[in-house]
Formats: C-alpha cells, sequence, structure tokens
C-alpha cells in the first residue's frame, strides 16, 4: 500500500493522510477474517469427529492434520491481531522482506510520484570493534535526485530503532523514505540523507544506545565512528544545524539523551515514546550500579540544570493510551520550553506504545525537522 501522491494538498491535510496510512496488515480486519476461517474449520472438525463416532473414526492422521490446521489459523489470526496492534508489518510487502523474502527497498510502487533518479536505499557495515561493535549494519538512504545532483550536499537524520528492532523498522515499518519523499515533493522539508544506526544489541539485546560498562560503547560509536564515516563518504552538510538525530521507544530515549550530550554535533531532537531515563533495571545491567552515571544518562534528572550552549528543538511524540507516559513526556518538554528551547509536543489520540503510533507522529516530526532544516544557515 503506497503513501498518497503530496501534489496539491495542503501541507495540514498532507500530515493528516500521511499519519493515518499504516497499511493493510494494520487492520483488525485481517486478524478478524482468519479467525472466521478458524471457527468455520473448528466447527467442521467436530461434526466430522462426531460423525465418525470419535477421533479414531476419522483415522489418527487426518485428525491430527486437521487439528493442526485449526490450531495454525488460529495462531494466524492471533498474530494478525498482534501485529494490528503494534504495526510492525503494515504490509505484505513488509513481512515479507522481515522473512527474507525479499530485501527492503526504499520507496517502491505506489508510493511518492517516480523520477529518474529516485531515492536508493544501501547497507553499510560501519564496524568499531576497538568499542564492543563488531557488526554495526548500518542503513543509509539518499533522496532522489542524489545520484544526478553531484554538487549538491544534504542533511541528515540519524535515526535509532527501538528495542527488540533493528535498523531496517525505519524503512520496512515506519517507511520513513516514502513519507519524506512525500513531504519533499510538497516543499514541506528539504531532500535529507537517512541514517538508520544500529543499537548493537542485536535483534532483543537492550543497549538504550548508552556507554556500556563492561560492553559496547554505543553512545561513542554514533558519534565518534558513524558520524564521520557518514560525512566521509556522502555529501553532507557537516554542521549540527543541518544534522537531526531521532528514536522510537528506547531509540526515542537515546535520541534525547545523546543529541542533549552533543549540542554542538546536533541541532534538532526527535523523540517518539521517549523515557526520561534508561530504566531502574538497567542502573546495574548497563551502567554497573553506577548512580552518577544513571543520572547523568537521564533527561529527566540533568535537563533541569542543563546549561545549553547551543540552542536544540525538540520534538515529541507520545500516545495518549499510555498512561503515566504521556505525564512523564509532557514533563520533559516543559523542562525543555522552561531552558528556552523550541519544543512541539504531540499526543496521539487512540495510541498506544507501538510502532503505529510512531507512524502516526513521523510526518509531523519531519515537517519540524524540515522547518528547522530549511531555516538554518546553508
Amino acid at each position: 500500500m503506497g503513501l498518497t501522491p503530496s501534489s496539491a494538498v495542503a501541507p495540514h491535510e498532507l500530515l493528516a493522510r500521511l499519519a493515518h496510512q499504516h497499511g493493510l496488515l494494520t487492520s483488525p480486519l485481517v486478524g478478524t477474517a482468519l479467525a472466521v476461517v478458524g471457527a468455520v474449520l473448528a466447527l467442521l472438525l467436530l461434526r466430522r469427529v462426531r460423525r465418525a463416532g470419535g477421533p479414531a473414526g476419522m483415522g489418527r492422521g487426518r485428525f491430527v492434520f486437521r487439528t493442526v490446521s485449526v490450531l495454525g489459523v488460529v495462531a494466524l489470526a492471533t498474530g494478525a491481531y498482534v501485529n494490528a496492534y503494534s504495526g510492525y508489518f503494515p504490509t505484505p510487502g513488509a513481512l515479507a522482506q522481515a522473512a527474507g523474502l525479499s530485501g527492503v527497498a526504499a520507496a517502491g510502487p505506489g508510493g511518492p510520484t517516480p523520477t529518474a533518479d529516485p531515492g536508493q536505499l544501501t547497507t553499510v557495515r560501519v564496524a568499531a570493534p576497538a568499542l564492543g561493535v563488531t557488526d554495526g549494519t548500518t542503513y543509509v538512504y539518499t533522496p532522489a535526485g542524489y545520484a544526478t545532483s553531484p554538487t549538491r550536499h544534504y542533511p541528515v537524520i540519524y535515526l535509532i530503532p527501538g528495542s527488540p528492532g533493528t535498523p531496517s523498522d525505519w524503512f520496512r515499518t515506519g517507511r520513513v523514505d516514502q513519507v519524506m519523499e512525500s513531504l519533499v515533493q510538497a516543499h514541506a522539508m528539504p531532500p535529507a540523507i537517512v541514517v538508520a544506526m544500529n543499537t548493537c544489541g542485536g535483534i532483543t539485546g537492550d543497549t538504550e544506545s548508552l556507554d556500556v560498562v563492561r560492553g559496547p560503547q554505543v553512545e561513542s560509536y554514533y558519534t565518534r565512528v558513524v558520524l564521520p564515516y557518514v560525512d566521509a563518504h556522502y555529501r553532507t552538510l557537516p554542521d549540527r544545524a543541518h544534522r537531526v538525530i531521532g528514536g522510537m521507544s528506547s531509540g526515542g530515549f537515546a535520541a534525547l539523551n545523546v543529541g542533549l550530550h552533543h549540542l554542538d554535533l546536533y541541532g534538532t531532537i526527535l523523540g517518539f515514546e521517549p523515557y526520561g531515563d534508561p530504566g531502574p533495571a538497567n542502573l546495574r545491567h548497563l551502567l554497573g550500579g553506577d548512580v552518577a552515571r544513571f543520572r547523568a544518562n537521564s533527561p529527566r534528572h540533568y535537563i533541569p540544570t542543563m546549561a545549553f550552549p547551543e540552542p536544540v528543538g525538540v520534538f515529541l511524540d507520545v500516545g495518549a493510551d499510555t498512561g503515566h507516559d504521556v505525564a512523564r513526556v509532557r514533563t520533559l518538554a516543559a523542562e525543555l520550553t522552561a531552558r528556552g528551547q523550541q519544543v512541539q509536543l504531540r499526543v496521539e489520540p487512540g495510541q498506544h506504545h507501538t510502532w503505529t503510533e510512531t507512524v502516526a507522529g513521523l510526518p509531523y516530526a519531519l515537517a519540524f525537522a524540515g522547518s528547522r532544516l530549511s531555516g538554518a544557515p546553508g
């Protein structure tokens, strides 16, 4: 399911439209259809068992096969409902990519208007063994026109996935490239390079993108390895005014924490469903029980007394149905505003702590970043 073309659409209408196009598999209708199929199969199996006088009368092999079929459909229905809630696989294509049946591709058919020089998504390995990063799989998206404009330089948007998750989530699930290209065509933001970074914890490992005690030095890896690599290998505008760092969930916390630690490198921060600290369990698990280090990596602790030698723009987005998370994010926004920083807060109606929430807020976040990138000195 492609994104709506952006031509002749008012900016606010375009943002609302992009925010509500989540994909076929995020509809509960898929799970409902599978549940109905499962119920029909279960009734047919029950009828056959009764007619045969019991499972033995059907034959063991046939009974087992049909029972497994019913359970399989029920499992698919359950998975479909869970996916509709989380929004992790928005389309059949995303599901095929996750299953390894196809690669993660940029702005496919049905997306923004095709061009002779479309956007390109590549995978690069940016390893840093000295920092404990041996894989470093990173996704880099160059926008439409990049190859045919050899003298043009571009802003860069660095993105961090949640946990569990991988950098490819931003393209497979968030479809950030398609949303961005729609906004570019509507002149709501300038073309930009997008870099989806590795949290260095594997698919399920959680590093909170910290410099982990006796573990990977992830924050240092982002700032001392990934950023210089991108500036060296791509035509970037290598200054803080043209750099954005963003993330969702634990990646939202990471974007806020890394961005505020390095105001000299990043001028804009996008935080979806961010936390105010790494989590109490990670005090010992990731930070060796060092309370001072924990507080130094907890924006809710250090923002109230933080110095801002450089101004920063912060976009914060949270689902309305996440309970205490809304209050925590509102507090972060208020504290940043009190320190004189530009803050935009969105509370997404009816949304929980899921990818669906991030997808709903992404167009607004990119438009916020775009306004700052467009207004930044070249």
